[in-house]
């Protein structure tokens, strides 16, 4: 097989799959670094913006930020929570999963992950806390907006509309962040324990938070939003 035809088939199974491992790819994993087979998939990377993430002997594909055809863009979000959902919507639902993952790796030890589990209950206190922060804070709020263009003030409004519990309804706070929950949990991302009161991370998420997103500039805008009152 050429280095072209390997290639190719390492970025086939990517596709299809989002990842594989030695164990069960060995060869094909391998492959992956042959210096002619790295090149050729090095190109397509810079081409189709993506990256090929080694961790824990498994290869994962992560898509650039802004990459439309691989990635979450604000359209998906939109039609993951409905039809007729708004921009605000979305955005709330991009909230809350990067306020998780915060919460899951937001420490500045040398291992940022901080936390084994998070229950629901506790999200939902700390996103009424964060949320409340920006009524209580217009100017902070201002500027939040202005930096990442997002109406926070329009999100936080949103929240704070919703009522606490009723049956994981997705028009209340718990079934909220359940949708946002739910959407990770399809890309192998996150789990749902304990009858869905419990949010645990998965090996995926681990490795490449901790191998290819937490890098220090990462860390540090990650940090910087919400510890700016975000």
């Amino acid at each position: 097989m050429s280095h072209l035809n390997t290639a190719v088939k390492i970025f086939k199974k990517l596709m299809d799959k989002g990842q594989f491992d030695r164990e069960t790819d060995g060869d094909l994993f391998l492959e992956f670094r042959n210096t002619e087979v790295r090149s050729i998939l090095a190109e397509l990377e810079d081409e189709m913006d993506f990256r090929i993430v080694e961790a824990s002997s498994t290869l994962y594909l992560v898509p650039d930020s802004g990459n439309s055809l691989l990635g979450f863009t604000t359209r998906d979000f939109r039609e993951w929570v409905a039809s007729d959902a708004r921009l605000v919507d979305a955005y709330l639902l991009c909230y809350i999963s990067m306020f998780i993952l915060y919460l899951f790796y937001g420490s500045r030890n040398r291992n940022p992950k901080q936390r084994e589990f998070l229950r629901i209950s506790k999200l939902i206190g700390e996103l009424d806390r964060r949320f409340a922060m920006a009524f209580e804070n217009s100017e902070q709020a201002a500027v939040l907006d202005e930096k990442y263009a997002i109406n926070f003030a329009r999100v936080a409004e949103l929240w704070e509309s919703k009522q606490d519990f009723e049956e994981k309804s997705r028009k209340t706070k718990a079934g909220t962040i359940l949708s946002a929950c739910r959407l990770l949990e399809r890309e192998n991302l996150l789990r749902l324990v304990d009858d869905d009161r419990e949010i645990r991370t998965t090996r995926k998420l681990d490795d490449l938070m901790l191998n290819y997103y937490l890098n220090d500039s990462r860390v540090d805008e990650i940090n910087g939003l919400f510890e700016g009152g975000a």
